[in-house]
């Protein structure tokens, strides 16, 4: 498994971070399904892939609007 991706049962959860503001999002995709980035919905900048580890998730958060959040532990 690359360090790019966290297999969580059928999904890797794959972390995508704005170099500009540094906003992160986390995406649930089918495993091994090629990755797409986008642009940052906070500021508009391209957006890229990056590592994460089982270690770094802590719990997922469903917010009021339905969107799942995953909530980053804080050492």
């Amino acid at each position: 498994m690359a360090n790019d991706r966290l297999s969580l049962f059928h999904y890797d959860v794959l972390r995508e971070l704005c170099d500009h503001c540094r906003k992160e999002r986390f995406h649930f995709v089918p495993i091994g399904a090629a990755p797409a980035t986008g642009t940052c919905k906070q500021c508009g900048a391209e957006s890229k892939l990056v590592d994460i580890s089982a270690s770094a998730v802590w719990r997922l958060v469903t917010s009021p609007s339905g969107e799942v959040v995953v909530v980053p532990q804080i050492a």
